[in-house]
């Protein structure tokens, strides 16, 4: 069963980052840097497992399984192999990913996601 919560977060995660790619050529955003294209999917994809582990913290007090059960709630296991992603994104040490992840991250804990996208569509940078 670990290879069933590995393949679930580990996929979610790289379709909301590539999903977020395919938001910003429909949006029009094409002459993005790498690091603030990277960055901002990054940051999606760290949201998207944060919103996985958050839906899991209701259900999951109550179970000691090392699956999920058939009522849906998810194993301690599962929820350490979500952070463990989470942790994966945010100590990147690469200047395109790692460092666009943490500009991203800081960008839309000061002003928000839609402020932060505009700014990003207006001027092709995280704003400061």
């Amino acid at each position: 069963m670990t290879q069933h919560f590995i393949s679930r977060l580990l996929t979610g995660s790289i379709l909301a980052h590539e999903m977020m790619h395919a938001w910003l050529r429909i949006r029009g955003y094409r002459t993005l840097s790498q690091d603030v294209e990277e960055g901002i999917c990054q940051v999606l994809a760290h949201m998207w497992l944060d919103s996985q582990i958050l839906s899991m913290s209701g259900s999951n007090a109550a179970s000691t399984s090392s699956s999920s059960s058939l009522d849906g709630s998810r194993s301690p296991l599962e929820r350490k192999l979500g952070d463990f992603f989470k942790h994966q994104i945010e100590s990147d040490t690469s200047l395109v990913y790692g460092n666009g992840y943490r500009a991203g991250k800081q960008a839309i804990l000061k002003y928000g996601l839609t402020n932060t996208l505009e700014h990003i569509r207006l001027t092709g940078y995280f704003p400061c």
